[in-house]
């Protein structure tokens, strides 16, 4: 900066003297001259002498101050050379004028020197980095804050980026450019949110006029470039058009301009217009990352304030649960969750390619065709009008084919929704779908949905092979239009010079025309989903704290306290919905059936006043579904929205002191063990530890080499259901809140994991003066704890509230659940055995296996993998279809030279003798030979690819329904969704559509130099040279890109990943208080996005600008020869100047394509899915017999197994050797860790497995794996519904009768269940929201275990299926399983209750992964010093009924 200073000032004080010595030595001229240039020095003098004082000031101000004194400078001597401009400059290309001061001895060295000093300093001068915030200075600036002015014109502050990608395999996002501090997420909202957040605007506004107003001055500079563009743009048809007037007149042309000046103006024309275009590209580019930063964060952050809820798959009502939204409009259109995902990819991605298409669509191309109709009239007079009125004739006729085109568009787009919907159902519960055997089913099922999707798409791409041939066709036929009215009827001379000008003008209204059939369904689009947007953040529901805040204090809704010493609600009504209240299956106070019975409306009445005490622990008990959770813990959160119905209404919450939430159905981040439990607090290690001990969490992590450093992955999944609720519960137990809102947190734990919770956790000392508010159905367990009890019916009313023995004395129901209860507690044991380490885990804790990025170009291998896929002879189809492609573009050269031969015909014949007739049919017999040419080619190119997206589909959902469920623990779910959507979308479209683009490309611009080199040899070797520049240039910025671009994937995961995390747990962060930490993630997550998305677009402008003037400089460089060196005549060189033009302007478009073919990844991704870890496949010596299985009979022989794929991995079970004969019960008991899952895993082959395992007399490896599956039957511990109505859950295929599946549901328990609820029961038709949102977790574990028995297997196997089920409804299933099950079906059952299994004809102990008992109930109670027995023996009160049912009198 001081350097350039200096310069500056020795620049001025340099012109000063230099004009001094002007006035001090006249020149020769005479005394009237003289006289004049006396002034005019005089004036110079005076203007240097000013600007040397402006370098003076600068040099010693302040860096403000001097900014401005350099901008008033730098003006100054700008406009001194734009005088010299006028006077000296202009005059060169003018045959007509001399340069003024030409007698002037020191003219050019002054420009010299004025040029240094006005324009070269200036531009080449860094700038001062000035912080946007000047309390938060950056570490390290952006060096496109402090880069000179030319750098940025250029990009050049790119050149270190480029220079550093091309010595590396792969450039880390830490090694790009910084995001600038303008562009931070943090500021971006503080300078954004003012005009489009509702809670600041304060009025209902569309989002558009905020954004407009915070950008207004950016797409004002895009009008204006874009204006400019238009404008600069008739510079090369001019330039053409000069030049061949001069060719025409045999270079002996008196024309004013120099032919050397239109060879300059082809040379800077289509630069200055590359300036113009890469400048407002990029003012919208940089728009749309802000703008991707800008929405993602005001959906978050609203997000934050709506009510939530679930939606039912038909989405016309609203329902009850955590999935979606209440709005005063319901979409319809799934969760919550789903619907902010589709705003912030597909929504936000529509927005961001209409904010490119409507400034295009009402500026730039109007701009640009009336420019372009002007030219054509002055060249060839009122015919251009013909030409207009031909394109206003013929323009419906595309447009009404796009409207045909959108039409199969919206069609085809519903069965890629059905086909992703069913995608993303499948692969949310594949572990079920691969435990059950239904790949098969779900595959055709899938498939048969793929098929009606390409139906679709093979009339769409038709449609707009039409559309495309009609746009290519419109400007060729106005053209012959025009040209033959010219001729024809206004009688003029078609020469050289006319046409190859208007050519260009014609071929530009055509680039127009398509444009406009693109941008107008584009905008479109981003109009709908700116609405989509719109009405999400103006007529979602809020939450009534929000809701007060918008629209003012509302009287119907309830009073917020928040006093000290109360915790409670009073005369308060609850619904989900502010005015209409919502639908759902769930049991409420107050309910109504629509005619079908499948909905009810919520309506929860708190009569009276229920007043939690402060300091204690507070219990909550009711059957299951009798609406436990939200009665109390969601709508004492103000969840819900509270409306008054009575005098003293009230809801009181203090969150002073801080509230935790733990919720029954926990919320696990994706994250390791230990940041769950810290969820932001500072780490206190003795406090932690404490933690970890009270919560029984110590063995569990002893199971994971890194202990509580293990990532839990997507959902947990790594977790059972108990790990999940116990980090859960440590989550709010560490927490400093004073108040823990606690849900069923014991449900998923087995006796022993639940006393040492409630003796040592709830009775600790980290609890202790806290209040705990704690729903369970568990009354025996919590019964010492609990200093309130609130009762609640199965109907949901309160029934009692006070002691428990008041509660007991009011509520019969209770009272009989807490003896049965009693029965069954068991002493909790405080020592734990030593874990069975699985070992599949890594020291480092990681398991969900980071998404590989591939270094360098996409391989031949995935390129070949898609050529092989198109035919089933694939040289033969690329060979039709390259020849067809080949041909069509010849054509089209030989009709750009027919129009030249046409002109020349005028040069050697009368106008009269030129038959304009015979030339125009001639043309349009080219033109529609080429586009019967291209119609083959593309048939051809069509087919082959739909049958390539068809077959590659199919093998990737074969390789994930049959990969292993190691692997699928390790890769999580939306990695696999976005395979089978997204990716193959990309493969539909992106894939194929660039590949033919570059293939098209490729023969496009060999034809264009080919035609050129056939007249002119030696311009191919100029178009060598610039080819192998243009591709050097091409390989710097590719080799950049491909790493800015992989890295820009995989930044975008985690923004989608924790904005999904945040949106699912709600309820817990608002609990928390935790909005802002999440917010300020978001931020982070955001900016590393942002800072691989600003450098992703500065590099497509880095190299558009490079080549694009690379090219000018050729087609510049071949003007100079046709006009100096070549004798050649004006059609010949103006069809070789239209080949080197239509060469030149397109190497930057075919690099682009052939750039975006290689950073696309799309094959790549895939093709690493077709290669994943596989179980073994289906044979024909693998079937069974049909009357296989006959029996359940079930024999062990020393079964090993083990989760890792390396042969020594750790076992996890230990040469288990045990028989079971048919139609008896089999109880598995064992402490966590001691194999007991992992047994009904290896019995499945679902893990890898030694030793042999006979059913029914046959082994099982050597059935095929879906045959074994479906004959046996397993209730996982996580059970999965799918959205939809309660048949659809039960028989997903349609193979079974109404009565068979309400026999299962009676079994199961549902109806007993329901026979006092009538108002509230579930149905066949009742609908299911994603998975089950909409019900309690007993409830989905009831259908779970209906749809198990409706297969009727002979084999069936409960794995800890009914933990979250009240005592009751287990007893009622229990039963039903004794007595409704065949006599032949074999039972394993995997429980925590002694009572479930001491009735079962075996009792199986695991430890460690090996058998320690394995006999007769009664048998086992006789050994002495037996683990069972021992287990029996520590029961609390029920030991003699214990021993009862297993036949043993004490």
């Amino acid at each position: 900066m001081l350097r350039a200073s200096i310069a500056r000032l020795f620049c001025c004080v340099g012109l000063f003297a230099l004009s001094l010595i002007a006035i001090v030595r006249p020149d020769d001229r005479d005394a009237k001259s003289v006289n004049t240039s006396w002034w005019i020095s005089f004036f110079e003098c005076q203007t240097y002498g000013y600007a040397s004082a402006l370098s003076l000031a600068s040099l010693l101000s302040r860096q403000k101050t001097r900014n401005v004194i350099n901008i008033h400078l730098t003006s100054v001597l700008l406009l001194s050379l734009a005088v010299y401009a006028y006077r000296d400059i202009i005059p060169l290309f003018l045959r007509s004028r001399q340069p003024t001061d030409v007698m002037e001895p020191l003219l050019w060295l002054k420009v010299s020197v004025l040029v240094l000093g006005a324009v070269i300093i200036p531009l080449t001068t860094p700038r001062a980095y000035v912080p946007y915030r000047p309390d938060e200075p950056m570490e390290r600036p952006s060096e496109q804050q402090i880069a000179s002015m030319l750098s940025v014109v250029l990009f050049s502050w790119l050149d270190s980026t480029i220079s550093k990608a091309s010595r590396m395999s792969h450039l880390s996002l830490e090694e790009l450019p910084p995001l600038a501090d303008t562009n931070a997420t943090k500021n971006l909202v503080g300078r954004a949110f003012p005009q489009v957040d509702p809670f600041q605007v304060n009025k209902d506004e569309h989002i558009f006029w905020g954004l407009f107003r915070v950008h207004r001055f950016y797409y004002a500079s895009y009008a204006l470039l874009a204006c400019m563009a238009g404008v600069l743009a008739l510079a090369y048809p001019t330039a053409v058009k000069g030049l061949l007037v001069y060719l025409e007149a045999g270079r002996a042309s008196q024309s004013d301009v120099y032919p050397w000046a239109w060879i300059v103006l082809l040379l800077a024309g289509p630069a200055a217009v590359t300036f113009c275009h890469q400048w407002h590209d990029w003012i919208i580019d940089w728009l749309n990352v802000r703008y991707q930063a800008i929405i993602t964060e005001l959906l978050l952050q609203h997000a934050l304030r709506i009510r939530v809820m679930s939606e039912t798959s038909e989405g016309d009502e609203e329902a009850t649960a955590t999935g979606g939204v209440a709005s005063g409009v319901a979409d319809g259109k799934g969760h919550l969750v789903g619907r902010l995902n589709n705003l912030i990819t597909i929504d936000l991605e529509n927005i961001k390619n209409g904010n490119m298409a409507w400034l295009q669509l009402f500026v730039k191309i109007p701009v640009l065709v009336s420019l372009s109709i002007a030219f054509i009239y002055n060249i060839l007079g009122w015919s251009a009008f013909v030409g207009l009125a031909t394109i206003i004739v013929l323009l419906p006729v595309p447009g009404y084919l796009s409207g045909w085109i959108r039409s199969y568009q919206a069609g085809m787009m519903a069965k890629t929704d059905a086909r992703v919907q069913l995608i993303n159902e499948s692969i949310n519960v594949l572990r079920t779908i691969k435990l059950f055997g239904w790949e098969k089913h779900v595959a055709a099922q899938i498939d048969e949905r793929r098929l009606a999707e390409l139906a679709y798409f093979r009339k769409t791409r038709f449609l707009q092979l039409t559309n495309s041939l009609i746009n290519f066709s419109i400007a060729l036929f106005t053209m012959v239009v025009t040209y033959g009215t010219y001729t024809g009827i206004q009688k003029g001379e078609l020469t050289a010079s006319r046409v190859f000008s208007s050519f260009t003008a014609f071929i530009l209204i055509q680039r127009q025309l398509t444009m406009t059939f693109w941008a107008i369904p584009v905008c479109t689009q981003a109009k709908v989903s700116l609405d989509r947007i719109n009405e999400f953040l103006h007529k979602t529901e809020l939450l009534d704290e929000f809701e007060n805040k918008y629209s003012g204090t509302d009287p119907t809704v309830a009073r917020t306290v928040e006093e000290e010493n109360t915790i409670g609600i009073g005369h308060t009504t609850f619904t989900w919905a502010k005015e209409h209240g919502s639908q759902t299956p769930t049991t409420s106070a107050s309910a109504s059936t629509d005619n079908s019975g499948r909905r009810r409306k919520f309506v929860l009445n708190i009569e009276d006043e229920v007043v939690f005490k402060r300091g204690r622990i507070n219990l909550i008990v009711g059957p299951t579904g009798s609406g436990k959770t939200w009665h109390c813990l969601v709508s004492l959160a103000r969840e819900m929205h509270a409306m008054p119905s009575g005098p003293g209404s009230f809801v009181s919450l203090p969150r002073s002191a801080g509230v935790a939430y733990a919720a029954q159905e926990s919320w696990i981040q994706n994250e390791t063990i230990r940041d769950n439990i810290l969820f932001g607090s500072p780490y206190d290690k003795a406090r932690y530890n404490k933690v970890i001990k009270q919560c029984a969490l110590e063995r569990d992590l002893s199971l994971f080499d890194a202990g509580d450093k293990t990532e839990v992955g997507e959902k947990g999944i790594t977790l059972s259901g108990g790990q999940k609720a116990r980090i859960t519960l440590a989550r709010a137990v560490y927490s400093s809140a004073d108040i823990l809102l606690l849900d069923d947190v014991l449900a998923a734990l087995d006796v022993h994991t639940g006393r040492w919770i409630v003796d040592k956790c709830f009775q600790g000392d980290l609890v202790r003066g806290r209040t705990i508010i704690l729903v369970s159905h568990n009354v025996a367990l919590t019964r010492p704890i609990a200093k309130l009890v609130v009762a609640l019916g199965s109907d949901g009313r309160i029934i009692s509230q006070g002691s428990l023995d008041k509660a007991l004395k009011e509520d019969h129901e209770l009272l009989e659940e807490l003896v049965t209860e009693e029965e069954e507690l068991e002493k909790a044991a405080e020592e734990v055995d030593k874990p069975v380490v699985d070992g599949a885990e890594k020291k480092d804790g990681k398991l969900v296996v980071a998404e590989e990025i591939r270094e360098g170009l996409v391989g031949w291998d995935a390129l070949r993998m898609y050529f092989s896929k198109t035919s089933t002879g694939p040289w033969i189809y690329w060979t039709i279809y390259i020849s067809t492609l080949t041909t069509t573009h010849m054509v089209m050269n030989g009709q750009t030279y027919l129009l030249g031969y046409w002109a020349s015909q005028y040069e050697t014949h009368d106008p009269s003798e030129v038959s304009v007739l015979y030339f125009m049919t001639l043309y349009i017999l080219l033109v529609l030979s080429v586009n019967l040419m291209y119609t083959v080619s593309w048939t051809t190119f069509v087919y082959g690819t739909i049958r390539a997206s068809q077959t590659i589909h199919r093998e990737l959902l074969a390789s994930i329904l049959g990969t292993t469920l190691r692997w699928l623990d390790k890769t999580p779910t939306s990695r696999i969704i976005a395979r089978c959507t997204a990716d193959i979308q990309a493969l539909d479209t992106q894939i194929s559509q660039t590949m033919h683009y570059v293939l098209e490309g490729s023969i496009f611009m060999i034809a264009k130099v080919a035609a050129v080199a056939f007249m002119l040899p030696m311009f191919l070797v100029a178009a060598v040279i610039v080819a192998a520049l243009g591709g050097w240039i091409s390989y710097l910025y590719m080799r950049a890109q491909l790493s800015v671009k992989r890295e820009l994937s995989n930044a975008r995961a985690p923004v989608l990943g924790h904005f999904g995390s945040a949106i699912s747990g709600l309820v817990s962060i608002r609990a928390y208080g935790a909005q802002e930490a999440f917010i300020k993630e978001s931020y982070i997550r955001m900016d590393r996005y942002s800072r691989a998305g600003f450098s992703y677009e500065a590099l497509n402008r880095w190299v558009t600008i490079r080549v694009d003037i690379l090219g000018s400089t050729l087609s510049a460089g071949l003007a100079a020869y046709l006009t100096y060196a070549a004798n050649m005549s004006a059609s010949n060189a103006g069809f070789a100047l239209t080949m080197s033009v239509g060469f030149t302007s397109y190497i930057l478009n075919w690099l682009r394509l052939w750039n975006d073919f290689q950073v696309i990844g799309t094959l790549e991704r895939i093709q690493q899915y077709l290669t994943i870890e596989q179980e073994p496949k289906s044979t024909t010596d693998g079937v069974p017999p049909a009357y296989w299985p006959a029996s359940g009979d079930l024999h062990v022989e020393e079964l090993s197994a083990r989760y890792s794929n390396a042969r020594d991995g750790p076992r996890v079970l230990h040469n288990l050797s045990f028989e079971v004969r048919s139609g008896e019960r089999v109880g598995i008991v064992g402490r966590t860790g001691s194999g007991k899952s992992s047994l009904t895993l290896a019995l499945l082959r679902c893990i890898l497995t030694e030793g042999k395992v006979y059913y029914d007399g046959i082994p099982t490896d050597s059935i095929n794996l879906d045959a074994l599956r479906s004959n046996i039957t397993i209730i996982p511990q996580i059970p999965e519904l799918l959205s939809g109505t309660l048949r659809q859950n039960l028989d997903p295929f349609g193979q079974y009768d109404d009565p068979t599946l309400n026999d299962a549901l009676r079994s199961a328990g549902l109806f007993s269940l329901q026979q006092d609820a009538d108002h509230a029961r579930l149905t066949l038709d009742s609908e299911i929201a994603g998975a089950g949102g909409n019900l309690s977790v007993g409830q989905r574990q009831i259908i779970a275990l209906a749809r198990a028995i409706v297969r009727r297997s002979k084999l069936l196997i409960l794995d800890e299926g009914i933990t979250s089920i009240d005592y009751e409804t287990d007893t009622i299933i229990q039963k039903s399983l004794r007595e409704q099950l065949g006599n032949d079906v074999t039972v394993l059952t995997i429980a925590h209750r002694l009572q479930s299994i001491m009735d079962a004809d075996m009792i199986m102990v695991l430890d460690a992964g090996k058998i320690v008992e394995f006999d007769k109930p009664g048998e086992l109670l006789k050994k002495d010093g037996g683990y069972f027995r021992i287990l029996v023996d520590a029961s609390n009160g029920d030991r003699a009924a214990l021993y009862s049912m297993a036949g043993i009198p004490l």
